[in-house]
């Protein structure tokens, strides 16, 4: 009987890490969030763009990454298609403290890049700083429409109960699905064809980004907010204090009427 209990307790202790790594593994391939490479500098797909099209009016943003410990970067230059180099030096600059499976420190640098007025046909936007380059290819048809996603719920608050999950999309819904995070754990991702509701949510901050596919192409939003059980609290406390005030009614209701059977029954 030892023998086997002991058996059973060792093939359960095996199972855990076992578990535990399958599960990391189905958290990696399903995060949406990339891990990003220090040092290096990449530009953004523009959010109005689908296979490479524009309209004449397009925006790029560049991240450049670099470790926490670099010195501080001045500017970031690009050039349209060949011509002399443009400088930003509007720079944003956040910092990221022990980011990913990697624990890595690094500070990341954005600008934006705003091209109007292009001409139809083929282009190239090069980006550079720090002796990186990075280059996006592009094609402007004037007359090409995107999907355009806009979240109405949940927003940038702090919810105590359900969470709706609301959005409006042009055109018709191909396929959408959303991934839920928890800080960097991986809470659910799930299929939807419409608005849905978010149950169940413990206490914290969320992370929600979804993707929407229609017939113009895909589209995507991510959304922070926040779970507390506050209501609750207040619920409890109004809860406790009328069963408070009701077992203190009854108590003096007893009172003055023992005390009035025992006037009654005193001998005159």
């Amino acid at each position: 009987m030892k023998k086997a209990a002991l058996a059973l307790i060792l093939a359960f202790a095996l199972y855990i890490p076992l578990a535990v790594g399958v599960q990391s593994v189905i958290v990696a391939k399903a995060n949406p969030i990339d891990i990003p490479s220090v040092p290096a500098i990449q530009i953004s797909y523009p959010l109005s763009s689908i296979g490479g099209y524009v309209n004449s009016t397009v925006e790029f943003e560049i991240y450049v990454n670099l470790l926490i410990e670099s010195p501080s970067l001045n500017n970031v230059s690009y050039s349209l298609d060949g011509e002399p180099s443009v400088d930003l030096e509007d720079l944003e600059v956040t910092s990221y403290i022990d980011y990913g499976p990697d624990k890595i420190d690094f500070k990341t640098y954005k600008a934006n890049i705003v091209l109007a007025d292009l001409s139809e046909g083929n282009h190239t936007v090069v980006a550079y700083a720090r002796g990186m380059s990075a280059s996006r290819n592009f094609t402007v048809n004037s007359h090409y429409q995107v999907t355009t996603l806009k979240v109405l719920s949940p927003t940038s608050q702090t919810y105590s109960e359900s969470v709706p999950l609301m959005f409006t999309v042009n055109g018709e819904i191909e396929k959408a699905h959303y991934y839920l995070y928890k800080g960097h754990e991986s809470v659910f991702e799930k299929s939807l064809s419409g608005n849905t509701t978010l149950d169940n949510l413990s206490e914290g901050s969320y992370d929600l980004y979804l993707f929407v596919t229609t017939e113009y192409g895909q589209a995507s939003e991510a959304v922070r907010f926040s779970m507390s059980n506050a209501s609750y609290v207040e619920n409890l406390h109004i809860i406790i204090g009328g069963t408070a005030l009701l077992v203190f009614s009854v108590a003096i209701g007893l009172l003055v009427y023992f005390k009035k059977r025992r006037k009654e029954a005193a001998p005159a």
